[in-house]
């Protein structure tokens, strides 16, 4: 009679827990597509090269979603980069262009001794980037650091 009961429990529990794992049914391609046409995106950016892979994904997603909201927020070395480096200037121009938005950390442009005047008319700042994912996590921005 125990074990029956333990049995009839364990199937019981085991049937009430049990959740299916769908994530590794889907396919690639139907996850990327399942990018909200009005979501909110945001990427924590610290150095050049991870800025040109965040531009090209904002002009993939927004290519796809025109009307999605997708943000570009710069820290660490890139707040020099992006000052400095001309290779850069036609992924900021591009970013403009499709509507991705690029706002840069003010504590980084002071540590690297960068002035707003340094930057494309285009690109924002901001006081502490670290405050502004937050607040962009805080508005329904899901958001993503590299």
């Amino acid at each position: 009679m125990r074990h029956q009961f333990l049995l009839v429990l364990f199937v019981f529990v085991g049937s009430v827990l049990y959740t299916p794992a769908t994530a590794q049914s889907l396919s690639v391609s139907d996850i990327e597509n399942s990018v909200k046409t009005d979501g909110k995106y945001a990427i924590l950016v610290p150095n050049a090269r991870y800025f040109q892979a965040a531009v090209m994904t904002g002009k993939e997603l927004k290519g796809k979603n025109p009307t999605m909201s997708f943000e570009i927020v710069i820290i660490s070395a890139a707040a020099k980069d992006l000052a400095t480096d001309e290779s850069l200037t036609s992924f900021i121009e591009m970013s403009e262009k499709i509507g991705v938005r690029i706002v840069v950390c003010e504590s980084a442009m002071k540590h690297f001794d960068v002035k707003k005047s340094d930057y494309h008319r285009s690109i924002e700042t901001t006081p502490d980037g670290f405050a502004y994912i937050f607040g962009l996590q805080e508005n329904g921005y899901k958001t993503i650091t590299l």
